[in-house]
């Protein structure tokens, strides 16, 4: 990966799944009636996905909500073996969270590769916990909620900053400890990595920094066999800035906030993301993809 100057880029006019901003109670549903609910609150509207390849280093974490880096991770073909997942993988990803780069590098034209220390600006997290990978495919079973594998085609964020506090609880039950974390630093960070360079259903997120993002969003609780969870459901407004990379590689993968208690005021950046039809590859192979999500202490 690499800032590309003669690289033509690809942009996609496509639809985008969208809420419709009904009146509806959650509240005393099964799981099932919930996801039905949000289907029929469905709308979906014309967008432009802006191809970022050849200007990846203008994006940040800290500004935009989502970052594509450049890192090799070892035997991925390997994702169906949980034990070299757990002690292979999510180590190394943990590890790339925690050296990362927040603030964008100081030769625009470089790209921030994980062992060019000069390039690095720490986190300064000093500790992240894993709480859940998924491994996506084509699927079709709505009916499996939450462990659902098929790409999701709908815009949304995994938590609102009310979830993501909630879901926290679950991660450090001690509150004690909880209130100390807390008075840091606390994000959520999606990592989503391709195990084969994607054509079909590729993903995009929502640039944070578009204009009200934070005032779009729509907090939707869903009760789950193992509590709830309350995610984000996004209207849309045409002031938003949807971008994805091209053919992006396993060895691209996308970093985006789905929480950081530090920017509570601007809606605790939980960006927005969906998968997408490109309509040059919709009768390509299914798309392949490992999501890791994380909390990262600061």
């Amino acid at each position: 990966m690499g800032d590309h100057t003669e690289y033509i880029a690809k942009h996609i006019d496509t639809d985008l799944r969208f809420w419709r901003r009904p009146d509806v109670d959650f509240a005393n549903d099964k799981p099932e009636d919930d996801i039905k609910k949000m289907h029929v609150s469905d709308e979906t509207h014309r967008v432009q996905i802006q191809d970022i390849r050849g200007q990846e280093s203008s994006y940040t974490l800290d500004k935009n909500g989502f970052v594509y880096l450049s890192h090799e991770m070892p035997d991925l073909d390997k994702v169906s073996d949980k034990e070299h997942v757990q002690d292979t993988i999510i180590p190394l990803t943990e590890e790339l969270v925690r050296k990362m780069s927040v603030a964008p590098p100081q030769n625009k034209h470089a790209c921030p590769v994980l062992g060019a220390a000069e390039r690095f600006h720490r986190t300064g997290a000093t500790r992240t916990v894993t709480f859940v990978h998924r491994v996506r495919f084509l699927a079709a079973d709505t009916s499996l909620l939450a462990n659902n594998r098929a790409p999701a085609h709908d815009v949304h964020s995994d938590f609102t900053p009310t979830g993501a506090l909630h879901y926290l609880k679950t991660v450090v039950p001690d509150e004690q400890e909880r209130n100390r974390l807390l008075a840091g630093r606390v994000l959520i960070i999606n990592v989503w990595r391709p195990l084969k360079t994607i054509k079909r259903d590729p993903l995009t997120v929502c640039d944070w920094s578009s204009d009200n993002i934070q005032d779009e969003g729509v907090p939707t609780r869903l009760k789950l066999l193992s509590g709830w969870n309350e995610l984000g459901r996004y209207a849309f407004s045409p002031s938003q800035r949807w971008c994805y990379l091209n053919g992006q590689q396993p060895n691209e993968p996308l970093l985006f906030t789905q929480f950081d208690n530090s920017k509570m005021g601007k809606g605790g950046f939980t960006v927005p993301h969906t998968a997408f039809v490109d309509p040059e590859y919709s009768d390509s192979a299914a798309r392949e993809s490992l999501e890791i999500k994380m909390f990262a202490f600061v």
